[in-house]
C-alpha cells in the first residue's frame, strides 16, 4: 500500500464524480504514486472499509472524490483503524462531488472537485478540526463531520435512501422537494433534550440538528454560528411547528434566519443527551449523520475537539 489512497464514488452527485475523475487525476499528478479505490453500488459503506484497510496498511493520506456520505465513511474508517491517534495522523483531503457538498461550505474547500484537487496538489495546509460522535445503544459509535440530526430530517434522509433516483435526477433540489413533502405529512415526536448540564427541554419536536458545520440538506443554513474548530456543537431544536408553518418557513432555513422563529431554539455545548418520550408503541426516532441513517434514539452526542487533520 502506498502512503496515499484516493477513494472514488463515481455515482456521487448523479455522476458528477465520474465525469470529473479524469481531470481530477490530472490535477493530482504531482502527488503520484497513489492507489485508487472505486466504490461499487450495493456494498455497505465501501469508503469506510477502504479507508480502514488503507490506514491499517500504512497510508498517511486519504483523499475522497465523492459526496458527504463517502467523506463521513472515510473518517469512520480512519477512526476504526486507529482511534483518535489515527484521525490526527492520517490527513484527509476532500474533493467534493456529491449532491449537497455542504461540509465543504463550512470547511472553506472548493465545491468544484477539480479546483479542490488542484489546491491539494499545490500543497494544501493541514487544519485541525472537530469531529462529532453519535453514541448509540449497545456501545456503537458513529463519527460525523458535519451534522447529525433526528426527527423530520432523518425522515428526509430515509426517503432519499429509498428513492436514490430522486437525487440523481433532481440534484440539490431533491433535498428541498423531499423536505416539502415530509413537512406536509410529518407529526412531531415527544423527546427530551439536554445540552451539557442545562435543564432538559421536553416536548413535541419536529427536528433537532446537532451541528459541527453550518449547512446541511443541500444548502440549508441550519446552524449559522457553528464553527468546525471551537470544540462545541451547535444544537438547533425545531419545536411543535404546524405543518403549514414548516413549509412556509423553509426559505428562512436556507437563508439562516430561522433562529428568530418562536418555535426554534438554539444553544451550544460539548455533550447532548436525547431520549424518546413517546412510550410503548411510539414510532422509532431515527438518527441521520452526514446524510446516512445510523441508528435511533436514545443517543448521546459529543465532540472530539481538533481531532481531525483536514487538508484545506
Amino acid at each position: 500500500m502506498l502512503n496515499t489512497l484516493l477513494i472514488v464514488n463515481p455515482a456521487a452527485g448523479g455522476g458528477r464524480a465520474a465525469r470529473a475523475l479524469d481531470r481530477v487525476l490530472e490535477e493530482l499528478a504531482p502527488l503520484r504514486p497513489f492507489d485508487v479505490f472505486v466504490t461499487q453500488p450495493g456494498l455497505e459503506r465501501p469508503a469506510e472499509r477502504a479507508a480502514f484497510e488503507a490506514v491499517r496498511a500504512g497510508a498517511t493520506r486519504i483523499l475522497v472524490l465523492g459526496g458527504d456520505g463517502s467523506s463521513s465513511q472515510a473518517v469512520n474508517g480512519i477512526y476504526a483503524a486507529g482511534g483518535v491517534e489515527a484521525l490526527g495522523r492520517v490527513a484527509l483531503g476532500l474533493l467534493p462531488a456529491g449532491t449537497g457538498r455542504d461540509y465543504a461550505r463550512s470547511a472553506g474547500i472548493s465545491r468544484d472537485p477539480v479546483t479542490a484537487a488542484r489546491t491539494l496538489a499545490r500543497g494544501a495546509a493541514v487544519r485541525r478540526v472537530d469531529v462529532g460522535v453519535v453514541h448509540l445503544a449497545g456501545g456503537v459509535d458513529r463519527l460525523f463531520l458535519n451534522v447529525a440530526s433526528f426527527g423530520i430530517s432523518a425522515q428526509i434522509a430515509h426517503a432519499l435512501e429509498e428513492y436514490p433516483q430522486l437525487k440523481r435526477r433532481a440534484g440539490a433540489v431533491a433535498f428541498g422537494l423531499a423536505t416539502v413533502r415530509a413537512g406536509l405529512r410529518y407529526a412531531p415526536d415527544e423527546t427530551e433534550l439536554r445540552v451539557d448540564l442545562a435543564a432538559a427541554e421536553r416536548g413535541a419536536t419536529a427536528a433537532v440538528a446537532i451541528a459541527n458545520g453550518g449547512w446541511f440538506g443541500g444548502g440549508m443554513h441550519v446552524a449559522p454560528t457553528a464553527r468546525l474548530d471551537d470544540g462545541l456543537l451547535e444544537v438547533v431544536r425545531f419545536g411543535d411547528l404546524a405543518r403549514r408553518d414548516f413549509v412556509i418557513s423553509l426559505p428562512r432555513l436556507y437563508r439562516g434566519t430561522h433562529y428568530t422563529h418562536p418555535d426554534v431554539t438554539h444553544t451550544r455545548g460539548a455533550a447532548v443527551e436525547a431520549l424518546p418520550l413517546g412510550g410503548a408503541g411510539a414510532r422509532e426516532i431515527e438518527i441521520e449523520a452526514d446524510g446516512e441513517l445510523v441508528g435511533a434514539l436514545p443517543a448521546r452526542f459529543s465532540v472530539l475537539p481538533a481531532a481531525l487533520a483536514l487538508l484545506a
